[in-house]
């Protein structure tokens, strides 16, 4: 979960696109945008209880859980809803397990999973893999700036530079105040949008601002997206020297 876990990484997002001329604001380069929103989202550790609202266009799912995760590299996920209850998810830099309490079984999650929906969301194994920074896997241009519902954004077009990159290519409307992600399209090789997410609330938190509410929506499924929303954040808390284990996994 990137910006935030990834999970949240996830993370960048907003509505109504009108285009208007630049602001009186100094150039930036694209590397420069994403180091601010890098600097802005970045986290040492940090916790919080988070519910995920899942729309099949049938059917609804209501998801609960509680996270912990230290930078982008390590999450442990519990799901705390009835139907879910004791399922737990284990993340460790480019590895992810399931735990299933009814079975009592652990299962890795690789291969052709890592496409599946988390939980039955639009948010893939994939996404909530992903680690480091976009510059690693991406060249990055600036657009320049659009208006997303009232507020500045800087457009970033980010293409692949590596084939590990999750997508061939990205674009990305950022806060040209706040520098948070507010709105992203995922593309695939074939320049099919696939995927698009936007954030829906944003607070602040001393000098940080963060998405906390976002949404995100898979175009090569039906249904009408999944609301992720955080609550209770804590940031830089101690964590147990056993909380990123397999141990506690299967407890």
């Amino acid at each position: 979960m990137k910006d935030t876990i990834k999970f949240v990484s996830l993370v960048v997002f907003g509505v109504a696109l009108l285009t208007m001329p630049l602001y009186s604001q100094e150039a930036l380069t694209g590397s420069e945008i994403l180091r601010r929103m890098d600097a802005n989202e970045t986290f040492g550790t940090i916790a919080y209880s988070a519910t995920m609202t899942i729309d099949l266009g049938h059917r609804v799912l209501h998801k609960e859980m509680k996270t912990v995760a230290e930078s982008d590299k390590k999450a442990y996920v519990e799901f705390i809803n009835p139907e879910d209850q004791g399922t737990r998810y284990l993340k460790i830099e480019d590895e992810m397990w399931m735990y299933f309490p009814r079975e009592q079984d652990t299962v890795k999650i690789s291969g052709h999973l890592l496409k599946e929906g988390m939980m039955g969301s639009d948010v893939s194994y994939e996404d909530a893999l992903e680690n480091g920074k976009l510059e690693d896997s991406y060249t990055v241009e600036v657009l320049g700036q659009e208006t997303v519902d009232g507020r500045a954004a800087w457009v970033l077009d980010l293409q692949a530079r590596t084939k590990t990159a999750p997508y061939n290519r990205q674009k990305l409307w950022i806060d040209a105040e706040r520098y948070v992600g507010i709105k992203a399209e995922m593309f695939a090789k074939s320049c099919k949008l696939i995927k698009e997410s936007q954030v829906l609330e944003i607070q602040r938190f001393g000098e940080r601002w963060f998405p906390t509410k976002s949404r995100v929506e898979n175009k090569l499924r039906k249904g009408n997206g999944t609301i992720f929303e955080m609550t209770n954040i804590e940031f830089d808390k101690a964590l147990p020297n056993n909380m990123f284990t397999l141990r506690r996994l299967t407890r």
